[in-house]
């Protein structure tokens, strides 16, 4: 069974491969950046083996799988069209979070929706690269943000894994209902703000299954 997964998932990068087009200087962080996650996941491993936690090794033996197949891929892509220095930067705070689970594996809280968050991350990044027009890893997907009832909150967001860091990643430049920003496909958290009320983080992916290059939330405005 175990073979036949292998080569499923070597007849599908094959195909992925082969969608990259125009080529280009690459960017030059990347293959260390993959690499180091590669490690870090290896590391990461060891202590999921040893855990007596069956949710989190099923999570973690998809993350594998989807790294396997998404790895190759934006090397490609890379090779081809390079990618932005903001598309690797969230690679690179994959990297560091996996990192962080290996290191500290015993104190970190909440390793499944972690490792699921990651997975989530790196699904919505494939998915696009497939389902886009160029079929290539610079696909910017731009986010447009309402608020359900009132207008003029701020609008901030990080990373998915990022929940329960401190962190306002991104702001975006006008409040609702004018919040328009690019993003790299991925899986966030996006909260809005104003005049000391802050809204509950909420869950988005943010890619194209369709070709599709933008994409409108709505978010609960905080009471």
């Amino acid at each position: 069974m175990r073979q036949i997964q292998t080569q499923v998932i070597l007849l599908l990068i094959t195909v992925m491969l082969s969608g990259c087009a125009s080529y280009g200087p690459k960017n030059k962080d990347l293959t260390a950046v993959l690499s180091n996650t590669q490690r870090n996941l290896t590391s990461l491993q060891e202590k999921i083996t040893a855990s007596s936690e069956p949710k989190e090794k099923e999570a973690f033996e998809k993350l594998v799988v989807k790294s396997k197949e998404l790895f190759p891929v934006l090397e490609n892509c890379n090779d081809k069209y390079a990618l932005t220095p903001e598309y690797v930067a969230t690679l690179k705070e994959t990297e560091r979070i996996v990192g962080d689970l290996a290191r500290n594996y015993e104190t970190i809280p909440d390793k499944e929706y972690i490792i699921n968050a990651i997975y989530q991350d790196y699904d919505a990044k494939l998915q696009t690269i497939n389902n886009t027009a160029k079929n290539d890893a610079t696909t910017k997907i731009k986010v447009i943000v309402n608020s359900n009832e009132e207008e003029g909150f701020f609008v901030f967001g990080k990373l998915s894994f990022e929940q329960g860091q401190d962190i306002k990643r991104f702001r975006f430049n006008q409040p609702t209902q004018n919040a328009v920003q690019d993003f790299v496909p991925g899986y966030y958290l996006f909260w809005l703000e104003k005049d000391g009320r802050v809204g509950a983080p909420e869950l988005h992916l943010i890619m194209s299954n369709g070709g599709e290059e933008e994409k409108t939330l709505v978010l609960q405005t905080p009471k």
